[in-house]
């Protein structure tokens, strides 16, 4: 869980190349990122989008309600 904003460390870049350079069945993997607080809503729909998830809205919603859509990904 994070907020999305990058304040250290590896750039969305590095993620993307690091991500790219995994096996297929690596990348099966969706993620599925929960923005809420101060999120950074354009990364985390990156992140979604790029490994085939969702993003979940829990500033409009509840953080329970996003756990349980998510849930029904299993």
């Amino acid at each position: 869980m994070t907020d999305g904003e990058n304040t250290t460390g590896a750039k969305a870049g590095d993620f993307d190349a690091f991500y790219r350079g995994l096996s297929g069945d690596q990348r099966s993997v969706p993620v599925f990122p929960i923005l809420f607080g101060d999120s950074d809503r354009v990364e985390l729909e990156h992140i979604a989008d790029l490994t085939g998830g969702q993003l979940f809205d829990a500033v409009e919603g509840s953080l329970d309600g996003a756990f349980e859509e998510i849930r029904g990904y299993q």
